[in-house]
C-alpha cells in the first residue's frame, strides 16, 4: 500500500508489500469461537498485530488507522476494553467507539496537550473528562481500560480509575477505530469533534483486548511494525 498524501512535516513514509494470515482463538469458558484474528504479515517477515506484544504503529497521516468494524456483541452492559500505548505525540486520537448507523454514540479517549482525555457522546450524557497531573507524551507504555457497569462507565489509566463510574447513556457500541479517525464515519457529529486540529496521533497500540470479541478481523491501512 502506497498512500500520495502526507502530512506537513512527513517527509517520507514507509511502504509495504502485506498478506493477510487468519487465525482462530477459542474462548474455552463459552465453548465457543470468541475471536477471529486477522494479522498482517509485511515484507521482510514481520508480522503486525494489534492484540499481539509487538503491536502496531499508526503513522502520523490521516490514512493511518486500525478498524474494527464489527464486535461479537454490542459493547454494553459487563463488558472491558483495554490496551497499551506508547507515543510522544501531545495531541491525537488513541480510540473511539460507536453503533453503526448512528451519528452521535461514540466513547472515545484522545491526547490532548499531553493528558488523556476521554469524551462521552450519548443522546442523555455528555462529558469532555480530561485526566490531570498524569502526561503520557513522554514515550512510555501506558494503559487504557474502559468497562461498562450497567449505565456506568469505568475509565482508568495505568491501573487508576477516575471520575468514579462516570454515566454514560449510549447503547452498545458495535465498532473500534485506533489512531486516527475513519472515512466510515464521516457523517458521525460526534467523530467529526475527533478530526485533528493540533496534529495526529504518531505512536505505537498493542494488547488489545475486548471481552464481546471480534466478529470480522482488524483492518490495517497505512501502518508500520511497532520497533
Amino acid at each position: 500500500m502506497k498512500i500520495n498524501t502526507l502530512t506537513s512535516g512527513v517527509t517520507r513514509l514507509i511502504y509495504f508489500v502485506c498478506l493477510t494470515l487468519t487465525s482462530f482463538d477459542v474462548d474455552a469458558r463459552n465453548l465457543r469461537r470468541s475471536l477471529q484474528r486477522e494479522r498482517t504479515s509485511c515484507k521482510g517477515g514481520s508480522v503486525v498485530d494489534i492484540e499481539g506484544d509487538a503491536g502496531v504503529k499508526i503513522e502520523p497521516i490521516e490514512q493511518s488507522n486500525v478498524y474494527i468494524d464489527t464486535l461479537s456483541e454490542p459493547f454494553d452492559d459487563g463488558h472491558t476494553f483495554r490496551f497499551e500505548f506508547k507515543t510522544n505525540s501531545g495531541n491525537g486520537t488513541l480510540f473511539y467507539a460507536v453503533r453503526r448507523n448512528d451519528v452521535y454514540d461514540m466513547v472515545s479517549a484522545e491526547i490532548r496537550d499531553g493528558y488523556v482525555q476521554f469524551k462521552v457522546r450519548c443522546k442523555s450524557s455528555y462529558a469532555d473528562l480530561t485526566i490531570p497531573r498524569f502526561r503520557v507524551d513522554d514515550g512510555e507504555w501506558h494503559k487504557i481500560k474502559f468497562h461498562r457497569k450497567r449505565r456506568k462507565g469505568i475509565f482508568m489509566l495505568d491501573d487508576m480509575e477516575f471520575f468514579e463510574q462516570y454515566y454514560v447513556g449510549c447503547q452498545g457500541f458495535t465498532s473500534l477505530n485506533f489512531g486516527n479517525t475513519n472515512a466510515e464515519h464521516d457523517d458521525s457529529f460526534s467523530v467529526q469533534e475527533l478530526q485533528p486540529k493540533n496534529g495526529q496521533f504518531e505512536g505505537c497500540i498493542r494488547r488489545v483486548e475486548i471481552s464481546t470479541g471480534i466478529e470480522t478481523p482488524p483492518k490495517y491501512a497505512a501502518i508500520s511494525q511497532c520497533n
